[in-house]
This record gives C-alpha cells, structure tokens and sequence, in this order.
C-alpha cells in the first residue's frame, strides 16, 4: 500500500501525521542491515499543471513549460538513481519540488512505485517544497515553521520520524535561505532558520539524548562558512573551534568529530561528513565550488550501539557534470541538464546485526 503524507496549512506549531489506515509490521526482524540516504536538491522540479505559484519558467500557460519537458525532468532524476548508484537508497531526500503530484507521478509513474512512503507538506506561500521518499516505514511527519525574512516567508523544515525496526531515527530536511542578494545581507535569514532548528534537536535531546537525530538538505553555506567569509559575521554554520561570542547559540556548529557532538547551554554540536572527503563541493556558482548540500549527525551515530555512521559520499559523477566539470543544471532552453547541485549519499551500519 502506499502511504502517502499531504497537507495544506501555514501555522507557527509543530504538526503531526500518521500513516494511513494500515498496520505497520514493526520489530527488530525489520531492522536493515545498513541505511543508504541520498540528499538532492533536484533545482526546481514543477509539474505541468498551471496553478498560479510557479516561476515563470515553469508556468504551462506561458507556453514554455509542457508535459514532455516535466517528464524529461523526472526522467533525468531516474537515470541519475540507475546510473550512478549501486542501488536506489533506502531513504531520499529532495529539495525544489513543486507539490504532491509531481512527487507522486515522479514515485509512482517514473519510479514504478519503488517507495512505499512519500512525504511532501505543502503551504501556500512556497512555490517548491522539500519531499521524502522511503522504503523505511514513518511513524510522524512535522512541519517546523521558521518565520519570515522581511515579507518573505522562509522555508519550514521538515521533521520525519522513521521506524527502523524498532528503533527510531528522526530526520530534519532543510532548504536554508538562499545568498540570492548577497551572503552577508541574507545571512540573518539562515541564522533564523538555524536558530529554529537547533532549538527543535535541543528540546528532543532534552527529552532524550540517545535519539538518532540527523539533519540533512541544502543549508546555502559552507559548513566553515565562518571562516570562508573572515570571520566578519555571524554565520549559520560555525566550526566548533572557532572562538566566538558566547550568545551565538543560535548558530548550529559543526565539529570533525563525531565524539564531539554535544548540546549544553542552547549550544548543539553536530558532526559534518565533509571532513571526510577531499570534493571540492556540491554546487558551484562562478566557477567557485561551495559544500552547502549536506548531512549533520548527532553522537549516537558515533557510540558503537545500533546504527552507526559509515560513509559519506558526494555523487560527483560525469553524468551530472557539464563540460567545465561543473553541475550541469537544467536548463529549458536547451532542454539538457540535470541539476545546479550534485547529490551526497550517507550511509549508516546497523552493529547490532
């Protein structure tokens, strides 16, 4: 049966759903083995219906956008799953997506129904939304409301909680606010949207400090953004060893190791897989490469019980590269491309198998 997770609201509260009428065949014998979870920001996938809130480019009535184009679109992100990848993940995370329906013709109808839970909470105020895809059964699914920048209404975060056969593992899929307009005259919009996330991880902590606590997307900076700008602001993403005003607690910080992580005083540390690889990033913007996709993990994925952080690796193949080796982002012109931004793919090993 498939699953599906939809609705339309605009509230500053946590919200929660359930699965669907069904029963849900929990316990340890469904705990997998390892845990594969792809990251994408997939750059602004519209479907063919004309409903008001696309961009321009992707409005069916302007006579640019068409059916052929969206199922090219959804076509390109098949191959990228069959060709650079030994398997599909277990878990999907996309960022830029329109709505439900481009997500369920993209599941159902390009995908052949491969996940059993999809996920994508619309508001009306969003032209493109993050979305799940999942082999792994969902227990909840939270909107987190971040707030508005100015008159703009910044993206919320997506909260998932997964059932991994008893244990649980709760996801966070980000889409930060863009530079668009400069880095440091948008900085405050990231830094509320980090401020929200953290406060969220804090209070689960504080319930719980052994949850399997990941969060994940596209951030919009670099995970030492701090220093890559001189260090003349705040920043939303700090390293751990910068020395910093005490009262930047709404900054999340990033530490090489996973031991490291920690949360006191409203301060969360969280490890970044990008210490481990030597990419030079995933989205490149005037030929200059940043690390703004990424996967942060909290101590639990670090203590040699259940699932345990394994691997991180940027999907950097020459599929997704253009002729200047950097992403070849869609374009409708010329009806090539695939995304401006390469997919990271985690990989978590269940020790208790």
């Amino acid at each position: 049966m498939k699953k599906t997770f939809a609705a339309f609201f605009v509230l500053p509260v946590l919200f929660f759903f359930s699965c669907t009428a069904c029963s849900l065949p929990f316990g340890e014998e469904n705990s997998p083995s390892e845990l594969t979870i792809l990251s994408w920001n997939v750059q602004n996938i519209f479907d063919d219906v004309a409903d008001g809130s696309e961009y321009d480019e992707f409005n069916p009535d302007n006579g640019e956008w068409n059916s052929d184009l969206f199922y090219k679109r959804l076509n390109r992100i098949e191959e990228v799953l069959n060709v650079t990848l030994e398997e599909f993940p277990q878990i999907f995370l996309l960022q830029e997506v329109e709505n439900l329906n481009a997500l369920d013709i993209l599941n159902q109808n390009i995908l052949k129904g491969h996940f059993s839970w999809q996920v994508l909470l619309e508001n009306d105020e969003s032209s493109v939304h993050t979305a799940v895809l999942s082999e792994i059964p969902i227990t909840s699914v939270t909107t987190v409301e971040t707030g508005y920048y100015g008159l703009y209404k910044l993206r919320p975060i997506t909260e998932i909680h997964f059932d991994l056969g008893g244990t649980e593992l709760i996801i966070f899929n980000n889409h930060w606010k863009s530079k668009s307009g400069g880095s440091a005259a948008t900085e405050s919009g990231r830094i509320q949207s980090s401020a929200v996330l953290v406060e969220r991880i804090g209070k689960l902590l504080s319930e719980n400090a052994d949850r399997l606590i990941i969060a994940a997307g596209d951030f919009n900076e670099n995970h030492d953004e701090y220093k890559k700008t001189g260090r003349n602001y705040q920043t939303a993403l700090m390293t751990e060893i910068e020395s910093v005003p005490e009262e930047w607690t709404d900054s999340l910080y990033v530490t090489s190791k996973g031991r490291n992580c920690s949360f006191s005083n409203e301060k969360l540390i969280l490890y970044s897989p990008w210490y481990d690889v030597s990419s030079s990033g995933s989205y490149a913007y005037k030929s200059q490469w940043s690390k703004i996709d990424h996967f942060f993990l909290w101590k639990t994925l670090f203590d040699d019980r259940a699932y345990e952080y394994d691997s991180f690796k940027l999907i950097k193949d020459s599929l997704l590269l253009n002729d200047y080796n950097y992403p070849a982002r869609w374009d409708s012109l010329t009806e090539e491309g695939y995304s401006d931004h390469l997919p990271v793919l985690l990989k978590l090993m269940n020790n208790d198998l």
